[in-house]
């Protein structure tokens, strides 16, 4: 079978990113021949090239409307729409030549922003499958072009076939439970899980980009007082942000305590995982994350997780009650909430350390796993190619 996939990746960085290739992984396995757009050469790329995974380059936007965040911006606003629609063109025509020569049996577009997947499918009578990793305007404030509205009917499309990565997302945009399906994120492998660290190092982690979508602002501010009144624990934050953004999340800490915290930039994924082995605390203030793969990454390394209690971090832990009939996870709305949390996992006896550790890690074995997801995913393509086949006859 061949698979035509649509990304917005150019770097290993994103979730959307590391699941593709956790899917590819698996998926080539199991007879899926595949071809990979992305919107230029970088760790992505790279990372095909080592896996003998052909792609080809598609500058594609997200398609949503600019965002206005300063002046600068909004003067720009005619400008940056106009270039929007006419780099969408040009991705659409290049992409249609692609589809033309590759002649795949399925477009597989890899996040729920880019539309012009949906389009040329709809063109050729190919199946789609669009990946929904977001909310869009409840998580990263987005607005689809050309309107919400647009985006939701072609989700229903009959011959649009959507792979959701948390019930939520499913729910929130309304989606046919006949022709559409909740698939959660492949994440870890569970044939390399390791024991959980009984030497913990007392530092607090945050793992992700440096932006009020994923919280960074919030944590600080409830480090700030939880370190200001005795909390012992260090923080080290792990990921980029602009240098304008890193100076603001500055100014929220006081200068006493500075020196506790330690802004790591970027970390490649084997000093992530190493990172989230020694970690005693792991918080994820994430404004509504669509499924959080560093929250299961962080449980699969045995780091007890305070999340807040939204999104798809909600979702994981209301699985993870769901399963263990206890939690698995502490979550949080307010802020001195987190606070409070911070300080209860730094007075946590070492066996009630263990039991939340390994209550968690368990559940992420059990629910997201990668060969598990690829599976699911094989069986989905499997079932879509024989009914669209059934359709032409």
């Amino acid at each position: 079978m061949k698979v035509l996939y649509i990304t917005n990746s150019s770097r290993m960085e994103g979730g959307d990113s590391v699941a593709l290739i956790n899917i590819l992984e698996n998926l080539i396995q199991d007879n899926v021949t595949p071809l990979v757009t992305c919107p230029n050469a970088g760790t992505f790329s790279d990372k095909l090239k080592q896996m003998n995974i052909p792609f080809v380059v598609i500058n594609n936007p997200l398609e949503i409307y600019p965002q206005i965040h300063s002046w600068k911006s909004y003067i720009k606003y005619p400008y940056s729409l106009l270039h929007l629609i006419l780099k969408r063109y040009f991705a659409y025509k290049k992409l249609c030549s692609c589809i033309e020569k590759f002649k795949p049996d399925i477009i597989h577009t890899n996040v729920g922003p880019i539309h012009i997947g949906y389009i040329a499918a709809k063109k050729y009578g190919i199946p789609h499958v669009w990946h929904i990793r977001e909310y869009q305007k409840e998580d990263f404030g987005m607005q689809p072009f050309p309107s919400m509205k647009v985006l939701r009917k072609r989700f229903h499309d009959n011959k649009n076939h959507c792979i959701c990565i948390t019930k939520s997302i499913f729910e929130h945009f309304g989606l046919d439970s006949v022709k559409d399906k909740v698939i959660y994120d492949g994440v870890i492998d569970t044939d390399k899980v390791k024991p959980i660290n009984k030497n913990k190092k007392s530092y607090i982690l945050f793992v992700g980009r440096l932006e009020d979508a994923k919280g960074i602002k919030e944590l600080l501010y409830a480090y700030n007082e939880y370190a200001l009144n005795g909390g012992r624990f260090s923080l080290n934050v792990a990921g980029k942000g602009s240098d304008e953004y890193k100076n603001e999340c500055l100014k929220i800490l006081n200068d006493s305590i500075k020196s506790k915290v330690s802004f790591l930039g970027h970390c490649e994924h084997k000093k992530i995982y190493e990172l989230m082995y020694n970690a005693t605390v792991f918080v994820v203030p994430s404004r509504n994350e669509g499924f959080g793969f560093i929250t299961a990454e962080a449980m699969f390394n045995g780091t007890i997780v305070i999340g807040k209690d939204t999104g798809g971090t909600k979702e994981q832990m209301d699985n993870g009650k769901a399963l263990t009939k206890a939690e698995i996870a502490f979550r949080y709305i307010k802020l001195q909430d987190l606070v409070n949390f911070l300080f209860k996992v730094q007075n946590l006896t070492d066996e009630s350390y263990m039991d939340i550790a390994k209550r968690a890690q368990d559940v992420v074995c059990k629910l997201y796993d990668k060969k598990n997801q690829s599976r699911k995913i094989s069986q989905f393509y499997t079932l879509i190619k024989n009914s669209d086949s059934a359709s032409r006859e």
